[in-house]
């Protein structure tokens, strides 16, 4: 979950249960359920959003089949994105997400010095000044205004007023009754809330209400057994108070409705309906913001999906790795969750690993062939390789924050289980894009190298995860928390049994369908996506999914060595500290010229730039489509960034 998202639903539910309280609870007469109602909704506020509930399959039947936005396919090699730092040395722009948590930091350091010298100043009181001890507190005269106050154990009598006259005993009476009750803790655990939750308003609200419960019921204990007016008439001897906000004095704090509360008439307790009805409140707002919607049939109730999971690398093949941290372990913990909560979504697990060893063979080759066996052996309807990416040019100890989420690689074009794949993907991309930032366009694998060879030789509809940069010190954090492990966990396991909700929907309706017997349906079923290529059936039109993709002479470093030397951080957006990310697109004619080049996306005083040096990159080698050369389109992504420091 997004912080500031949680942050919004913090707040909301915070002033849905202060307003509930306010309306139905506020001046009545159960002061002990109102102090824990109040109490209560810091801890409902933080607690509610962070719960991750499923709605039982029987409640959302109506839910499976709706469509789904099937993604494009992008290449996996041609379409990383190059990132070019300007000339700034000094005065770099920080981002919003470092000042805000600096200033976010900045009060809430304020607020505990604050806190911090409000306790000391007391604890110099106790000190300085003579005292006596009672069975149930110690009495501190002191000549501090505003006395008689408490705080715990503490009870701070002024020098000049009486302790056995009838007005003494009845204030030393409240305050006991605040020392008994341990009112001061639910201050100072207020304050505590306020400290690290400052931009939650309704703190504060709830800290004077608070405060006002705590006198209701110290002074309905004062005045028991004695005159109620005239303990009203003693409220009103002193207009003067302390200003330390941990205390709880017995003059000035909210006087008015004080009295009101106790001259009141009508002190009945028996009105349950306001106490009652508090409970069909939280109850809405936890379905509003703990459930996630599920989207299955009865059908799937009593049949698990059977997937894959394989923990890449393993063993001596670490993965990537940063600062002492190895991609083999980060796979390997995010397998073991989807494994523990398979079963809450009803999906049947195989793990290609359990412990840190080379699945099947020590060598790398027969390894990664027997990983990508296991789907048609173990006879699973699905494959997921959980990894960890790492920058291109990743510095041993030296992070960078350039590039940051989610990737998805699917198998080429020219697979079986291609199309199925595609679908798998963009259902998978949708459940983890609320949570995560992804990458919105699916990625082919190459036909060679490492790892993707689970992916060129997939039986069954695959994915390749990459959940992360470790290089990346926020990313790297993130996911070494437990909890995110589990979010990434249930957003996996939600894509796995959507895909097969929409899977078991198709063969439903085929088999319904008695009028096509001849039909053959396939267990999971084929998309049409042909739209993918907008222009399929326009042999003129430059296609988007070829083959063989075209390529810059040289490959992949020498068109990354083109482009760093050839780009220029513009002058303009150097001087108006303008940074941002441009995506060009171009065709690659079948003659190797660059057409129709122009910028989708980014500063339009950046996009002048990235046109004009791709626009000069020279002849290319074309694509190749069933064996012919073929126009094609291909997009590239430029990060311009701001050097800091």
């Amino acid at each position: 979950m997004i912080l500031p998202i949680y942050i919004i639903k913090t707040v909301f539910i915070s002033a849905t249960l202060l307003g509930y309280y306010w309306i139905f609870l506020r001046n009545r007469f159960f002061h002990g359920f109102n102090r824990y109602f109040l109490l209560g909704i810091p801890v409902f506020s933080l607690m509610i959003p962070s719960l991750h509930l499923s709605i039982p399959a029987f409640w959302n039947q109506a839910a499976g089949g709706s469509p789904i936005h099937l993604l494009g396919v992008g290449s996996g090699t041609f379409e990383e994105a190059i990132t070019i730092y300007g000339p700034r040395k000094t005065g770099g722009v920080l981002s919003w997400e470092f000042t805000g948590l600096m200033i976010s930091a900045g009060i809430s350091l304020y607020l505990s010095v604050r806190l911090y010298t409000s306790i000391r100043f007391l604890h110099q009181l106790k000190k300085q000044n003579p005292s006596l001890p009672l069975p149930e507190a110690t009495l501190f005269f002191v000549s501090e205004k505003g006395t008689p106050f408490s705080f715990f154990k503490s009870i701070f009598w002024g020098q000049e007023m009486e302790l056995d006259n009838p007005e003494g005993k009845q204030m030393l009476r409240h305050e006991l009754f605040h020392v008994k009750q341990q009112h001061s803790l639910d201050i100072l655990l207020l304050e505590i809330f306020s400290i690290l939750f400052w931009f939650n308003p309704f703190l504060y609200f709830i800290r004077r209400e608070i405060k006002a419960i705590h006198e209701y019921s110290a002074d309905a204990y004062a005045a028991a057994g004695s005159d109620e007016y005239a303990y009203a008439k003693l409220l009103l001897l002193k207009v003067s108070g302390t200003s330390h906000s941990l205390t709880n004095p017995f003059f000035k704090n909210q006087i008015k409705r004080r009295i009101a509360m106790i001259t009141n008439p009508d002190k009945s307790k028996k009105d349950l309906s306001g106490r009652i009805m508090f409970l069909p409140l939280v109850a809405v707002l936890i379905c509003l913001f703990s459930f996630k919607i599920q989207n299955h049939f009865n059908l799937l109730k009593n049949k698990s999906i059977r997937v894959v999971i394989d923990a890449g690398h393993g063993g001596s093949f670490t993965g990537a790795g940063f600062n002492g941290m190895f991609e083999k372990n980060i796979n390997l913990d995010i397998a073991k969750k989807i494994r523990s909560l398979a079963a809450e979504y009803h999906v049947d697990v195989i793990m290609s690993r359990e412990t840190d060893v080379t699945p099947g063979s020590n060598e790398l080759r027969e390894s990664l062939e027997w990983i990508a066996a296991l789907p048609k052996n173990k006879n699973a309807d699905l494959f997921i390789s959980i990894h960890t990416n790492s920058s291109d040019d990743a510095q041993p100890g030296k992070p960078q924050t350039s590039r940051s989420g989610f990737q998805i690689y699917i198998p080429r074009n020219t697979s079986e289980v291609y199309e199925n794949s595609v679908k798998f993907g963009s259902i998978m991309t949708e459940e983890i894009k609320p949570d995560f930032n992804i990458e919105s366009e699916l990625k082919q694998a190459p036909d060679e190298g490492g790892d993707i060879l689970i992916l060129k030789k997939a039986t069954v509809p695959a994915l390749l995860i990459e959940c992360g940069y470790m290089d990346n010190p926020s990313d790297q954090k993130y996911l070494q928390d437990e909890k995110n492990q589990e979010k990434i966990a249930r957003d996996i396991l939600e894509g796995i049994r959507k895909y097969g909700t929409e899977s078991a929907v198709y063969q439903m309706n085929a088999i319904s369908n008695e009028s096509l017997p001849d039909i053959k349906t396939p267990r999971f079923p084929s998309v049409n996506y042909s739209h993918l290529n907008e222009n399929l059936n326009d042999s003129a039109a430059p296609l988007r999914k070829v083959e063989v993709e075209a390529s810059y002479p040289g490959g992949n470093a020498a068109w990354g060595n083109y482009l760093f030397k050839n780009l220029n951080y513009p002058d303009e957006a150097d001087r108006k500290k303008i940074q941002g990310d441009v995506v060009v697109e171009f065709v690659v004619r079948k003659d190797g010229s660059l057409t129709d080049v122009h910028a989708v996306s980014g500063p339009v005083v950046l996009r002048t730039e990235s046109v004009q040096v791709i626009s000069k990159s020279g002849k290319w080698i074309p694509a190749m489509d069933h064996g012919i050369k073929v126009d094609s389109w291909h997009r590239q992504p430029i990060n311009y960034r701001l050097k800091q420091g």
